[in-house]
């Protein structure tokens, strides 16, 4: 039998309107951005108050500012507490504690409303990623309500398969990374001239560290693919995100490689939302699925590193 409770992710998940309908996410918490001219507005999951491509060029001129908060805790209460009233139980799934203090807001609104609600049963989940990896977690949560497992049932399985979520491309806007002091000028100059492309995986925090450096888009192609043959689990009954910030022909390239080669159920191009976009940055193609459980990153480096030396 199915099991009714409601999936909530929140905005950083970087979900589309389609791939919420579409698998069903109950709901998503939205959180609050400042634009150029210092008004604040909702941060949603949608080009609303601008579009992808103006967005990104403000971030690369830096001609413009931007500010991101998540909703209190109040804020958060108020998204659940509707499913509260009709009957149903919550599983909330949230960006890293690493990153952001949503989380902990959204314990502290289950504790209010479990004093209210007694009866009823609130899960929170610290995904421990961000953006489409933990937009990820929650559609593996909507596949496995489908499939009929209870809410602690649930919970339990994504306790486990949070750590097993891979990144795997490219960010190589090196003037954008310089820009938030993760680079010197100089470095991003002289990357850019010869086309460096880092790549990085997640650490077993969801902290990306960059595993590699290359040199072009067919370079990296080929070492992405590679990488994600050794390292993902199942393939053929997954669906893999392929996140881009403004990188979208070469998303397609890689999505249409990763058709081709490991043959998944399914691979989606997603764009990323102004909430994770303002410290992203443009620049970005990777993807995103279920794989190997991550290590301190001993075993993703030596496989980056035969891959190279392989390549030679």
């Amino acid at each position: 039998m199915g099991y009714s409770y409601a999936i909530i992710a929140d905005v950083t998940s970087d979900l589309s309107q389609e791939l919420r309908d579409r698998f069903e996410v109950d709901r998503y918490i939205q959180g609050h951005i400042t634009i150029p001219g210092g008004k604040e507005i909702n941060s949603k999951l949608e080009w609303d108050f601008t579009n992808a491509k103006d967005f990104y060029a403000s971030l690369k001129s830096r001609s413009h500012t931007y500010a991101t908060a998540p909703a209190s805790a109040e804020e958060i209460a108020g998204y659940w507490e509707p499913f509260l009233l009709e009957g149903k139980d919550i599983l909330a799934i949230s960006i890293s504690c690493s990153l952001s203090v949503t989380y902990n807001l959204m314990l502290n609104a289950q504790r209010a409303l479990l004093e209210k609600y007694p009866e009823r049963t609130i899960c929170v989940i610290d995904s421990r990623k961000y953006s489409v990896a933990s937009g990820l977690l929650v559609l593996k949560a909507c596949e496995l309500r489908s499939l009929g497992l209870t809410l602690e049932e649930n919970v339990a399985q994504l306790e486990l398969l949070k750590y097993t979520i891979h990144q795997m491309g490219t960010m190589d806007d090196l003037f954008f990374i310089a820009s938030k002091g993760r680079m010197s000028h100089s470095k991003a100059f002289l990357g850019t001239l010869v086309g460096i492309k880092p790549m990085g995986d997640f650490n077993n925090e969801g902290m990306v560290t960059v595993l590699a450096k290359v040199k072009g888009f067919d370079k990296a192609y080929e070492v992405i693919i590679e990488y994600i043959q050794q390292t993902i689990v199942d393939p053929e009954n997954q669906v893999i995100l392929v996140a881009q910030t403004q990188r979208e022909e070469q998303a397609k390239v890689l999505a249409r490689l990763i058709e081709e080669k490991l043959k998944p159920k399914e691979v989606i191009i997603s764009d990323i939302y102004p909430a994770n976009g303002i410290n992203i940055g443009p620049g970005l193609m990777a993807a995103y699925y279920f794989g190997t459980p991550i290590s301190d990153l001993a075993f993703e480096t030596e496989v980056m590193k035969s891959i190279l030396e392989a390549g030679k």
